[in-house]
């Protein structure tokens, strides 16, 4: 098993444990999710660049964006996969960074997703340049323009939803002192229900955050199935959008009825 461990590239191991996976013994993409933010934590560490150091600066990575692909149903538990991820650009706001989870023999990819990344002050909660010192340790290339990815479509304003509302709490905050980014992605394909999350494969997905979720308030999570294999999804807080995805689906021809 070899494994890339560099400024430019960090790769680790993982068996996938039981709490890590559905009922069907599949991981979910919220712990999928988690595993990747865990190896870039690990590069930032070996690099010097420990979430103490960087918020020592005032400041802190926030995500904007991600969109990715995905082959989780060839896992199951107790299987050992390897997590990987590059910074791939960076101008004066915005970075971005890719990653990956593959067999351990570099034959197979079940998952690759790309991310865009800010940089957020912790005081004023607002964006502000990202420090030099931070970002040329990952020796990744300055550009004038950093790809900002496919954005997911806005549900439109006419669209039946089908919607399950949420309470924010305590435990849903991470270190960072907001929602952690994987989070999100349990409120928005929870409310599909148990029929259909069992009888469809996720292939793909898109989403954007927008606004901070925060601690003690309400959510809405809402959802429209734009066709039978895609799904629509947002969030909003007090009536303001919070977050947007799209999910692409494998699955039964069954038509299902939310409504």
């Amino acid at each position: 098993m070899e494994l890339k461990q560099s400024a430019q590239e960090y790769e680790i191991p993982h068996q996938l444990a039981y709490y890590e996976c559905n009922e069907l013994g599949h991981p979910t993409l919220s712990m999928v999710m988690s595993m990747l933010m865990v190896v870039a934590d690990k590069q930032s560490d070996q690099l010097g660049l420990s979430q103490e150091n960087i918020q020592a600066t005032g400041g802190t990575w926030v995500i904007v964006s991600f969109e990715g692909t995905l082959d989780l149903q060839s896992l199951k538990i107790g299987d050992t996969v390897i997590l990987g991820t590059r910074a791939t650009g960076y101008n004066r706001f915005f970075a971005t960074r890719e990653f990956w989870l593959r067999d351990k023999d570099g034959q197979k990819e079940y998952a690759h997703v790309q991310s865009l990344l800010a940089f957020m002050n912790l005081t004023s909660r607002k964006m502000e340049p990202i420090p030099e010192k931070i970002i040329t340790a990952y020796q990744a290339p300055k550009v004038k323009r950093v790809p900002r990815g496919r954005r997911p479509k806005p549900i439109a304003a006419d669209a039946l939803l089908t919607e399950k509302r949420y309470h924010v709490r305590y435990f849903d905050l991470d270190a960072n002192r907001h929602v952690n980014n994987a989070r999100y992605f349990d409120w928005l394909l929870d409310p599909l229900g148990e029929q259909f999350l069992t009888t469809h494969q996720l292939k793909s997905f898109s989403i954007q955050y927008h606004q901070e979720v925060r601690a003690d308030h309400d959510i809405t999570s809402e959802f429209t199935m734009a066709d039978p294999h895609t799904s629509l999804h947002q969030i909003k807080s007090n009536g303001k959008l919070c977050t947007k995805a799209k999910f692409s689906w494998l699955g039964s021809e069954k038509t299902f009825c939310f409504f």
